[in-house]
Formats: C-alpha cells, sequence, structure tokens
C-alpha cells in the first residue's frame, strides 16, 4: 500500500514521464520532415516515353503541349518558358514520325493545341500533319537558325521579367537555368560566343527588362555579348556541374527545396522535359555525371536540411540509385579505381614496414623484457604521433590496435618498438583486384598476389589471396583490416606499460 508520501512521489514520477514523452512526440516530427526521401524515378525505355512519364506526373489534363526534338537539342533549349505560360508539358518526337509515347500522352491529356519548336530539319511536316490528323492546332515556331528559332520562342512568351543568354552549341548551361526561367518568365536566348545576332539585339531593344544573365563562362559566351545586355550577371564554373552549382546558389532563395529533381547533365533529353515540371513545382534541377562533381556536392549540402522528396528524371543507366542514396543521405562517397585501392593497400602495408625504420636500435636506449623493445624516434614517439603516422592510410580502429598491441611499449609516455623484421611483402601493385564488394562505407577487396616466388599461381603453386576492409572515414578511403598474419598476428595483445 502506497503512503501518502509515496503516492505524491508517484505522482512526480508520473509526470516527469509524461514530459518526457511529450518532448520526444515534439521532436519527431521535425525530424521526419528534415529527413529525405528516394520519392520516385520518372523514366521510361526511351526517352520519349520518360518525357510522357514525366507528363504524367505533372498532368492529368492540358490544353496546350510543347513538342521538340529528341534527336538534337538546339531549338528545343529555350522552350522551358514558353511550356510554363501556358502550363503545358514538354514532350519529344522523332524527325520524320510522331512517337507513339507523345502520340498517346497527347490522347491522354486531350490536348488541343501544340507548339511545334524548330523547323522542317528537326520535325518534318510529316509529324505537323500527324498532328493535324489528331484534331490537334499546330504551332510551329522556328527560325532560320537556332538562335532565330529561340528569338520567335521569345516573342511568343509576351511579357518577359529578364533575360537569360547561353551558347548555342550546348545543352547544359541552357538546362541549368530553364526551371528557374521559366518560373520567373525570362526568355532563354541563344549565341555564339563573340556576339548576339543583328535580329536578337533588334528585339532586345525594343522591349523593356531590367536584369540579364549570362550562363557559361567567357569561353562560351564572351564579353563581347554580355556589353550588348542591359544589367548582366555572369552565372559560371570550371565545368557543367560548376555552372550548375552557381546557378543554383544564386536563384537559392527564390527555390522551395521542397522537392528536388535530379538528371543526367551528359545529355539533355530528361532534363528538357523534366525543366517545366520542376518550375512547376518552383523547384531545382540538379545536374550529376557518373560520379559527384565536388561543387555539386557543396551545392546540395548547402540546402540538404531543407530536402523532402528526390525525384529522378531517367533511368538507373542515366542516374545511378548509389548517386540518389547519396543525394538523400547527404553523404558523399567518392568512388575509387582498382589503382587507386591497390594504391592505398600499398602505401598502408608500407607505413606498416617503415615503422620499423624510425627506431633508434641502440641496445643502449632499449627496454628489454622478454624481448627487446628500442626508443621510436622523436616524430613518432609519443601516442598522438603514432596515431597521426598510422592514421593516414589506417582506419582509427586500426591505428589505435597497432598502438596497443604488443608492437609497441609505452614508458614514462615514450614509446618503444618490438625489434622485429616485417618479413618479406606481398608485392600489391602488382596483385590483380579478383573482387570487390561496397555496402555504404565498407569496402571488401580481395586480390589475388604474386606468391614467394614472384609469379601468379599455376599448377605448381596455389592461388595466394589476401582480404583486405576499407572504410570511407574523415572524407577519404583508409585500410580497417585484413587477413594479413603480419597485421595481426601479434604474441604480445596487451599495451606493456612499464610504469603500470
Amino acid at each position: 500500500m502506497l503512503t501518502i508520501r509515496g503516492t505524491i512521489m508517484y505522482k512526480k514520477f508520473l509526470s516527469i514521464v509524461a514530459i518526457f514523452i511529450l518532448s520526444i512526440l515534439l521532436i519527431l516530427p521535425n525530424q521526419i520532415v528534415d529527413s529525405a526521401s528516394f520519392n520516385q524515378r520518372l523514366a521510361g525505355q526511351t526517352r520519349y516515353e520518360t518525357a510522357a512519364k514525366i507528363a504524367q506526373e505533372g498532368w492529368t489534363s492540358s490544353n496546350y503541349a510543347v513538342v521538340a526534338s529528341g534527336e538534337g537539342f538546339a531549338d528545343a533549349l529555350s522552350a522551358a518558358p514558353l511550356a510554363k505560360k501556358y502550363n503545358a508539358p514538354i514532350l519529344l518526337t522523332g524527325k520524320n514520325t510522331l512517337d507513339s509515347n507523345t502520340k498517346s500522352e497527347l490522347q491522354s491529356l486531350g490536348v488541343k493545341n501544340v507548339f511545334l519548336i524548330g523547323g522542317t530539319g528537326s520535325i518534318s511536316d510529316n509529324v505537323k500533319s500527324e498532328l493535324g490528323s489528331m484534331n490537334i492546332t499546330v504551332t510551329r515556331i522556328s527560325g532560320k537558325d537556332r538562335f532565330e528559332t529561340s528569338l520567335e520562342v521569345a516573342k511568343n512568351l509576351g511579357d518577359i521579367n529578364g533575360i537569360v543568354v547561353t551558347n548555342a552549341y550546348g545543352f547544359a548551361d541552357a538546362l541549368s537555368i530553364a526551371p528557374i526561367a521559366a518560373d520567373q518568365g525570362m526568355a532563354v536566348i541563344l549565341t555564339s560566343s563573340d556576339s548576339l545576332s543583328s535580329d536578337i539585339q533588334t528585339f532586345l531593344n525594343s522591349i523593356n527588362y531590367s536584369k540579364s544573365y549570362i550562363i557559361g563562362g567567357t569561353g562560351v559566351v564572351g564579353h563581347s555579348v554580355a556589353s550588348q545586355l542591359k544589367n548582366v550577371t555572369r552565372l559560371s564554373g570550371a565545368s557543367r556541374y560548376e555552372t550548375n552549382a552557381a546557378v543554383l546558389k544564386q536563384f537559392a532563395d527564390n527555390l522551395s527545396y521542397d522537392k528536388v529533381y535530379v538528371a543526367s547533365g551528359e545529355n539533355y533529353p530528361d532534363a528538357l522535359s523534366g525543366s517545366v515540371l520542376a518550375a512547376s513545382n518552383n523547384s531545382p534541377l540538379i545536374l550529376v555525371g557518373n560520379s559527384f562533381d565536388p561543387s555539386v556536392i557543396s551545392s546540395i549540402q548547402a540546402q540538404h536540411d531543407k530536402y523532402n522528396d528526390v525525384v529522378v528524371l531517367g533511368g538507373a543507366a542515366v542516374v545511378s540509385d548509389a548517386l540518389i542514396n547519396d543525394i538523400v543521405s547527404g553523404v558523399f562517397i567518392p568512388s575509387i579505381s582498382d589503382e587507386e585501392i591497390k594504391k592505398l593497400i600499398y602505401n598502408a602495408d608500407q607505413a606498416y614496414v617503415k615503422i620499423h625504420l624510425l627506431a633508434s636500435y641502440d641496445k643502449n636506449d632499449a627496454i628489454y623484457t622478454d624481448n627487446a623493445y628500442y626508443k621510436l624516434k622523436d616524430n613518432v614517439n609519443t601516442y598522438d604521433k603514432l596515431f597521426k603516422y598510422y592514421n593516414v592510410y589506417f582506419s582509427e580502429k586500426k591505428s589505435n590496435y597497432f598502438i596497443n598491441s604488443g608492437l609497441f611499449v609505452n614508458s614514462n609516455n615514450t614509446f618503444y618498438i618490438l625489434g622485429c623484421d616485417p618479413g618479406a611483402r606481398s608485392l600489391i601493385l602488382e596483385a590483380k583486384l579478383e573482387n570487390k564488394t561496397i555496402d555504404k562505407n565498407k569496402m571488401n577487396v580481395t586480390l589475388l598476389c604474386y606468391n614467394e616466388e614472384g609469379v601468379f599461381p599455376n599448377e605448381e603453386y596455389p592461388p595466394e589471396y589476401e582480404n583486405y576492409t576499407l572504410i570511407y572515414e574523415d572524407g577519404r578511403w583508409v585500410v580497417d583490416d585484413c587477413d594479413n598474419s603480419d597485421w595481426n598476428d601479434f604474441n604480445y595483445r596487451d599495451n606493456h606499460n612499464l610504469n603500470q
């Protein structure tokens, strides 16, 4: 039976528990919101099917659609602002025949009007006729070349809030800005590196715009072009990915990072079709290659706490699941080649060997137990110095393992090393990397090594394998473990601290 005092204490206990549970419940929703998820991948067997799936994601019906070439990027680069104006998806087609995926999607959306971007050299009149036979009104927007086509698209925008200028002979810079230009009602104008065409200059002089952006460095859009624009800001980098990062940084305050779109920067179709979908959600479009450019990593990490959903434009062949997993987690582990793996293991093994060369081997400056231990030189004779020495190539765990193994004794905070011969070494650089498996930040590697006679295994000599574990730690790959007996099989496991 509870006493009055016991009852009071019990109620206080319950109150504390209730407050604790309430605090946890208040914290959890924020954790859920702050974590990104791999929401979906919009992909088909072809670029045309991918464009159709992107349209399905963004639209259940539409009176308008923009149809561009799936075989060349030049005419289509300026299309995103036009598509955004009419709340229209961007679909792709071949030159001579309307793609079946595009035809099906136009019918499903109930499209009544199509803007056909580019001349007959890009999309033939046969495609236009096919569209007409579907009771669709077709408006072809084109010029005598890619520059004039971008101008004609701009003329169809009506009110223009700004000008974006990119080089006409590359697609990546235009794709970086396309969703933002579309969202803000800016025209995308294509140019050569040295000058705007006279028709484009005339058009720009005839409209009232207050700001302009050049996307790309002076090598692709020169100073002479910049001098023909009003209130110009250049956004560029050393690569297409640095330029993409520069664009996203410039407009970071104008974007919603709740949903982000990711597409390949190595080709144009998926990013082009997805640009207007990103614009409709006021979302950034992140371009990636086969691996992450450091500028892309920095760009993602700067806003990652705002990410909720990550949507991929295109299949795993163009944007791998591994890349997306890194974007979702916000943890980026760079790839490492087979040769770099062997070089790392070789350097680690050399560090293991060379520590034996960093002792005095003066018998008058040694400690004798069951074995002889020789004083290490000043640059490695303390715990911190030894750890720093090993941790260049070994993990924290393995570095501590070596220091606390029977290889060393510690006397008055000075380390002594066991006098021993590290033995013959495997020819790691000449070995064959037989197997490699990666699981997040851990990699297991099997090397098929030369045997002691200096030859690969054959009928006379059995194979000699060495298994290594590498981990990604503190921003770099390091060696964490190995079945090499030299590294692991010390007879003196305890740290021989003579002061104890």
